[in-house]
């Protein structure tokens, strides 16, 4: 995880104590890679070194979005410059904590980045056949502190009926002209599937919410589309769009973009093989944001045959495996593996990964799966999604 140091400290103090923070930092978490000057990180710490630096980080906090960290320690006033800081983000409602440098932890920095007291819209009730995969929705909200809003997909078929067309059909366009090959779909088939996605927009914008999740089935027969479009473009814009209503998934999506800032991908356990010492697992969907992918076709949707579904190049490499589950929301199971290619077939959904994986987690798959639906991101992430297990509670299994 690349974590960015924001150093303030008054121009009279002469010692080099900014640089102490950073070295209290490395020896505390040594995982962490400290930047100073890189523009692409994942965490934004500010350390607040003397007295006196109130008005630099008025200066310059604009600059990041909340929540701010501010590191303080107990020499050179830093912590009463901290606190008047924080006092600052509080009057203007937003958020901030404060950490001492002598006592910090991962878990300490990770907490304020956690989803608390964001907002998922469940569009439809979660489709019939998650099975395992149904929970009171007060859970949600009692184990990740994330509201769950229902909202009728009635709401969203209706709100089809009333958005741009223009829009729509120039979003369809650019996709179809970026596309490497184009089977069976025409600029009228994606420009349904991009109505479909400016009705959700206007759906996240009046409920003001986070994320989504979609009982996309239900939308097929009233408006002759699917929904996969356009949850890949939701998750490309960071909205985090879960299909067929499976909230364990949307949470597992969230988690891994947490701590990853990489575009996740909810997909069908499809088919394993076992060899030698490796565990090949195959995952499949028709929803993958573009964003996570190097180039795209153009296909139906598997199932239906209609719609847009994605068949995504997932880059080959390192790739991480996340799900949450459990009677209780209190179990998570994820394992780092690489992505090999899988070879395409037509009787799986669309984009088509398959990842290896060491033989050990057989037991898991066969025997205690938490659910079908799996999320995957490229890269390697395992420690990080284990730092936030001990933050929500989750028991590691497998």
């Amino acid at each position: 995880m690349r974590v960015k140091i924001i150093g303030l400290r008054s121009d009279e103090t002469k010692s080099p104590i900014v640089k102490e923070f950073e070295e209290a930092l490395k020896e505390r978490i040594p995982d962490f890679e400290i930047v100073t000057e890189e523009k692409t990180f994942d965490i934004p710490l500010f350390v607040i070194a003397t007295g006196g630096v109130e008005n630099q980080f008025k200066s310059v906090y604009k600059e990041y979005k909340p929540p701010y960290i501010l590191m303080y320690n107990e020499f050179n006033n830093s912590l009463p410059a901290s606190i008047e800081i924080l006092s600052f983000l509080n009057r203007e409602g937003l958020k901030g904590t404060l950490i001492d440098v002598n006592r910090i932890t991962r878990e300490e920095i990770l907490k304020p980045f956690n989803p608390i007291e964001e907002k998922i819209g469940l569009i439809g009730k979660p489709s019939d056949w998650l099975i395992a995969s149904q929970y009171p929705l007060e859970l949600y909200r009692e184990k990740f502190k994330i509201n769950v809003i229902y909202i009728p997909i009635e709401e969203a078929i209706e709100n089809f009926k009333n958005v741009s067309e223009v829009e729509a059909k120039a979003l369809a366009f650019e996709l179809i002209n970026n596309a490497k090959n184009v089977f069976n779909i025409d600029l009228e088939e994606a420009t349904k599937g991009f109505k479909f996605y400016l009705s959700l927009r206007e759906i996240i914008k009046n409920y003001n919410l986070n994320y989504v999740s979609v009982r996309c089935f239900d939308i097929i027969k009233p408006l002759d589309t699917t929904g996969c479009i356009a949850l890949s473009k939701l998750t490309d814009e960071g909205f985090v769009a879960g299909c067929e209503g499976d909230l364990p998934s949307t949470i597992s999506m969230i988690l891994l973009r947490k701590v990853s800032t990489k575009t996740p991908f909810m997909a069908n356990v499809s088919y394993i093989e076992e060899k030698e010492d490796s565990l090949f697992v195959t995952l499949a969907h028709c929803t993958i944001g573009l964003s996570a992918v190097d180039g795209y076709n153009l296909r139906t949707h598997f199932e239906t045959d209609k719609g847009v579904g994605i068949e995504g190049f997932f880059p080959h490499g390192p790739a991480t495996i996340l799900r949450i589950g459990g009677k209780n929301l209190d179990e998570g199971f994820v394992v780092e593996g690489e992505e090999i290619g899988a070879e395409f077939s037509l009787s799986r959904c669309r984009t088509q990964l398959k990842v290896r994986i060491a033989k050990k987690y057989a037991d898991y798959f066969y025997k205690k799966p938490l659910g079908n639906h799996h999320i995957v991101v490229s890269g390697n992430f395992k420690k990080e999604v284990q730092e936030l297990f001990k933050v929500f509670l989750v028991r590691e299994i497998a």
